[in-house]
């Protein structure tokens, strides 16, 4: 048997994280919910939006309300062409002052051709301060007329050097600046709206997302479920039931994660990328592109780090895959880890996987510890350009203060989503394994053909059980079965026998339809099983099987299954027939009473009778009783044995046998070898004609030890 599933891998299998064709089948599972989902991204793109716009706010701040600076050219020291271009330039914006001086906003300023405002500095035009433009209004104008030796200009055109404004008093200084200390606050309370309604548009998006997500989940659960439940016994044969829990669990979770978080931060953060950039350009272009140069440089670190990364992951997850196959394996064993006293050695090899996952998980730490320093690494180069380039644009004020702490904050910004790489990138590379696996188990196809018209009562008959000259093979060109061929008319009691290996199960299996035939057919009443509707075989055949599965649930839902079919009538008259009243009204709560997990509190013989009331409650017209009394102890077979000719009173009754005495009685006994029919007939004929059935009957009676040849 393979090694089990367990946590997000199998082995070294890993799927690609960047599968296009299994998202677009991830995808196809959100169709219901393209509504929500679509407002998601709606609000997401919003959110960013707000987001984007909190940065560009503290711009708006510095630069309308902190830093309110005018420019001072002094046009006798430009060239009398210069001079005329500059004036041109600045149009009306600026205005000239006694001595070929001319005052220009900063906007103004930082407006002009950047060969031009190089060449009046290089002329040393510009003069050693700065003047403040004070805001209109009649508060600057009766600071101005308190302080007229300070100020220039008049009306709504009124400066201050930028020197002199320590000269005034607080209390001027406060009126002065009193339009900019409320437009300050008024800023403020936009930018402390715009993130509060950033957070309840993040908060709409989460809840959609993983409501969204939940719901797909759920779907996708119960397709798997149901997608399991109709796979033929073949399938889980060959497929470990630890393996198909983590499909419905682990896997399942892992595809929650990728459409709740990973996809929405992949996408959340494609747009934060492109809009920083976008706003980046509009702000600066020169700066802009100087801090974007780090860009090739970042592609290229991500990229060796998505292949390092997969590596160490694979190896890590391939040694888990070990040490949990490894804990399987010695704890469904322990009896005989205990019994040979093999704890030490269990110990020196778990110690030995758990030392190579140890060092697998080192190993993929590094990378994770080379790749997040150097993202930091790179974060500081894209400050340290800004400062350099940046600082020394707002040295020769060409590029405002606000500007550059914008470009500081919309960089830091830009390295969050690289970041997130190192943190979505595991979960990626898990769910698209996950999906992977999960795809490949709704593509096997491994079930019985349903019916082009199925039938829904196979007719009048009582329960005639015919084989056709069938045969059946688990593997092609491996025949189990070999043209069988019988009919065991309604009522009847029929047998089987023959050595292990001979077919027996498989004959069973066919007739319970686990299996169909590759050759012949199997009847029930005339109707081809294949032909016969699923729930209508149910009520019409049952099994009673050696090994008796029992949930942990009460004595009457083991006995029902949730059958609609099942009324409590029929439940009373299988619990009477079948023998198991008596036990089961000893219990505690009597049906109500819950059996728990592996139902250890009845005995096997207990058990077999529960199975007995549990095939008689569905009122069936066949009855299988496969080997029902091999692993019981004598008293409980005693006591199935009194219950066995009432169970199988006027229904078609086929029972397998390893115990032959137990099927002397039956009419007919079939002796299967090597797939085939050898012998059939009555326990006399049979032991007249002194063939197979006759010596495997002797050959159990010596090994009971009986000192009589039977009759």
């Amino acid at each position: 048997m393979p090694p089990m599933d367990y946590g997000y891998m199998e082995g070294d299998h890993l799927g690609r994280p960047y599968d296009l064709r299994l998202l677009g089948r991830l995808l196809a599972f959100s169709r219901p919910h393209l509504r929500r989902i679509a407002l998601a991204a709606l609000l997401i793109l919003l959110s960013t939006g707000l987001e984007l716009l909190l940065p560009y706010l503290t711009r708006l701040g510095i630069d309308l309300y902190i830093v309110r600076q005018v420019q001072e050219v002094d046009l006798s020291r430009l060239p009398g062409e210069l001079a005329e271009k500059l004036t041109a330039q600045a149009g009306p914006a600026a205005w000239p002052l006694e001595g070929q001086r001319l005052l220009l906003p900063a906007e103004t300023w930082r407006g002009l051709d950047p060969k031009l405002s190089e060449a009046v500095r290089q002329a040393g035009a510009l003069a050693g301060h700065a003047w403040y433009q004070a805001p209109p209004g009649p508060q600057a104008q009766e600071v101005a007329a308190a302080r007229p030796e300070l100020f220039i200009g008049s009306g709504d055109r009124l400066l201050i050097r930028g020197d002199h404004l320590a000269r005034l008093d607080h209390e001027q200084l406060m009126t002065l600046r009193g339009a900019d200390a409320w437009g300050l606050v008024r800023l403020a309370l936009v930018f402390t709206l715009a993130a509060a309604l950033a957070f309840a548009l993040g908060f709409g998006q989460q809840m959609l997302l993983e409501r969204t997500g939940q719901e797909i989940m759920f779907s996708l659960r119960q397709g798997l479920f149901g997608h399991l439940l109709g796979r033929s016994l073949g399938f889980f044969s060959k497929n470990p039931v630890g393996k198909l829990v983590t499909r419905l669990t682990n896997d399942v979770q892992n595809l929650n994660e990728l459409y709740t978080s990973t996809l929405v931060a992949m996408f959340q953060d494609m747009f934060l990328i492109g809009g920083i950039v976008v706003v980046l350009l509009m702000l600066n272009q020169r700066l802009a592109l100087v801090c974007l140069a780090l860009t090739p440089a970042i592609a290229l670190m991500a990229w060796l780090f998505s292949r390092l990364a997969r590596e160490a992951f694979r190896d890590l997850q391939g040694h888990l895959g070990r040490i949990n196959s490894r804990l399987s394996e010695t704890l469904s064993g322990l009896l005989a880890v205990k019994l040979f006293r093999a704890e030490e050695p269990g110990r020196q090899e778990f110690q030995r996987l758990n030392d190579d996952y140890y060092r697998a998980g080192m190993r993929q730490i590094k990378v994770m510890s080379v790749f997040m320093p150097l993202t930091e690494l790179f974060s500081s180069l894209a400050v340290g350009l800004i400062l350099w380039h940046g600082g020394g644009q707002v040295v020769q004020d060409t590029l405002s203060l606000g500007t550059l702490v914008a470009f500081l904050t919309y960089m830091q910004m830009f390295f969050r989503p690289v970041r997130d790489l190192a943190e979505k990138y595991n979960i990626l590379q898990a769910a698209m394994a996950s999906a992977e696996r999960i795809f490949h188990l709704l593509d096997n196809d491994e079930a019985l053909a349903p019916p082009a018209a199925a039938v829904l009562e196979p007719g009048p008959g009582l329960g005639q059980v015919r084989f056709e000259n069938v045969t059946f093979g688990y593997q092609e060109g491996q025949p189990v079965l070999k043209g069988v061929d019988f009919t065991i008319p309604p009522g009847q009691t029929w047998a089987v026998v023959g050595a292990t290996g001979a077919g027996k199960t498989s004959l069973v299996s066919l007739l319970m339809r686990f299996y169909d035939p590759q050759q012949g057919r199997v009847l029930l009443d005339g109707v081809d099983l294949r032909d016969l509707d699923e729930s209508a075989l149910a009520r019409r055949v049952a099994l009673v099987a050696q090994e008796v599965f029992l949930l942990a649930g009460t004595v009457e839902q083991n006995i029902t299954l949730g059958r609609p079919w099942v009324t409590p009538q029929l439940l009373r008259q299988a619990l009477e027939v079948s023998g198991a009243q008596g036990f089961v009204q000893g219990l505690e709560q009597g049906l109500s009473t819950r059996l728990g997990e592996g139902a250890r509190k009845l005995s096997a013989g207990q058990r077999q009778l529960l199975a007995l009331a549990r095939a008689l409650a569905g009122g069936p017209r066949v009855l299988v009783l496969d080997e029902a009394t091999s692993s019981v102890d004598p008293e409980s077979e005693r006591l199935i044995q009194q219950a066995l000719p009432r169970v199988m009173a006027g229904r078609t009754s086929l029972v397998v046998a390893h115990r032959l005495t137990t099927v002397r009685h039956a009419a007919r006994i079939l002796v299967l070898h090597k797939g085939r029919v050898a012998e059939q007939g009555s326990h006399e004929e049979l032991m007249a004609l002194g063939g197979i059935y006759a010596r495997l009957v002797r050959l159990q009676a010596l090994r009971q030890g009986l000192d009589q040849e039977p009759r």
